[in-house]
């Protein structure tokens, strides 16, 4: 028989060992890894919000063919900005430091934290990563195959019209779904890419935009009361106890930024950064990205997409003029919002504030404006006349204002539904800083 404190020993061993399992089990128990993963906001990665299937090729619409096409593509899944690649080294690693230290969490994530170092150099800024080159060449070879016998097999500079931004991701978007298109490479006539481009970036051009929304403070009010809210500080006081020490609410939001990125670039990688939050918590957070672009990019302000007339006077101009038949234009986040919220897309019945966290709404960013988002209008020559088609996300998606029920609408009805905001696009005025100020709320 074991001595007495051999004995005692042992049950202490266990007993300790059972505490920490049921401590630390209790931590790993919860797994919203899906949840987190389809709420990165505009850092959700496209394949978790791809849906295969459910669509006929164009080429089965009966009695249509194809005239032509135009796309706004947005880039494929980039590196961070500069800024937050410094507070990666930095801020990051503070509170890694802090997790590894004093955290509450099971041993699992520990060791994911221990693992965890900075991966990048402020000189990788925003560059395209391999998924976001994957993910262009997939949605060119998906528009080969939706498309068919309708789109040219060969590149001719008289059927395509490519273009991007003066940016590295835009540039190596292009030439990635390019390659998908055609399925090798093509030596794409390109044009001059402009950083101020008036129709894939014309909000650039716009300083009243600028000045009056982008850069003003109050434009994002009902973010600011939506952190300073109840659920808001308890999510944020959860996450503070799991790392060890308070966190304010932006290195809150860094690191559910690390948590998207990291998600983002990696398919079977989890980010231990994602670890640290819960379902309710990572849904405040993707709430609060929602808000910050609807009243920046969205419907908030009238002056943000009325300005998005420059672009779509450019689709018109070519689906009634001879120009290339088929134009892809390479942009970028804010592109594709201001111009969903100028087709009415996406837009909830009433306006989009702190308060309306628990309502249902159609405006969230993760899905409509994920990494590679795309809006591609189709004009069909049909038995009963010229139609246009809109898809979103490659799927064929209602155009407000045209019949409902119905992906197909008259090109005429189309054309006049946009006539009178594009026939007056007077955009040098209406983005000069020196007009009176109206109240767009």
């Amino acid at each position: 028989m074991p001595s007495s404190p051999l004995l005692a020993l042992r049950l202490l061993i266990v007993c300790w060992i059972s505490v920490t399992t049921v401590v630390l089990g209790q931590a790993c128990s919860e797994k919203p890894w899906e949840t987190v993963h389809r709420r990165l906001a505009t850092k959700t990665p496209y394949r978790h919000i791809f849906r295969d299937g459910g669509y006929n090729p164009i080429g089965q619409i009966d009695g249509c063919q194809v005239r032509r096409t135009w796309g706004l593509f947005r880039h494929g899944t980039r590196n961070p900005s500069k800024k937050v690649i410094e507070r990666m080294i930095t801020d990051l690693v503070g509170i890694r430091d802090d997790i590894l230290q004093h955290g509450k969490l099971c041993k699992k994530e520990l060791e994911m934290f221990e693992r965890w170092k900075p991966m990048l150099r402020v000189e990788e800024e925003k560059m395209l990563v391999a998924e976001g080159v994957d993910e262009m060449q997939q949605l060119g070879k998906r528009f080969r195959t939706r498309y068919g016998r309708h789109l040219p097999q060969d590149y001719q500079k008289e059927d395509f019209y490519f273009k991007f931004t003066k940016t590295e991701r835009a540039e190596n978007s292009a030439r990635n779904f390019s390659l998908g298109l055609f399925g090798r490479t093509v030596d794409v006539d390109y044009p001059t890419a402009l950083s101020r481009d008036p129709v894939l970036r014309f909000y650039k051009l716009c300083q009243r935009w600028r000045s009056e929304i982008k850069h003003n403070p109050e434009a994002i009010r009902e973010v600011e009361l939506f952190y300073n809210s109840k659920p808001m500080k308890e999510a944020i006081g959860r996450i503070s106890k799991k790392v060890g020490t308070f966190l304010d609410a932006d290195s809150i939001h860094l690191m559910y930024q690390t948590c998207a990125f990291e998600t983002a670039w990696n398919k079977k990688h989890t980010s231990p950064w994602c670890t640290l939050f819960d379902k309710l918590s990572v849904k405040l957070l993707e709430f609060g990205e929602d808000l910050e672009y609807y009243w920046i990019d969205g419907y908030g302000y009238e002056l943000t997409y009325e300005q998005a007339c420059s672009a779509f006077g450019d689709l018109l101009k070519r689906f009634d003029g001879e120009l290339e038949p088929h134009t892809f234009y390479f942009t970028h986040s804010g592109t594709l919002l201001k111009s969903m919220a100028f087709l009415g897309l996406h837009r909830d019945e009433y306006p989009l504030t702190h308060k309306d966290f628990e309502r249902k709404r159609q405006w969230r960013v993760s899905e409509i404006d994920a990494f590679a988002s795309n809006l591609v209008f189709t004009q069909f020559e049909c038995t009963n006349g010229t139609h246009v088609m809109l898809s979103h996300q490659e799927r064929a998606v209602h155009i407000p204002g045209c019949p409902r029920g119905q992906t197909l609408c008259d090109y005429e009805s189309f054309r006049r539904l946009f006539a009178e905001r594009l026939n007056n696009c007077a955009f040098d005025t209406m983005c000069s800083i020196d007009v009176p100020k109206r109240d767009e709320l």
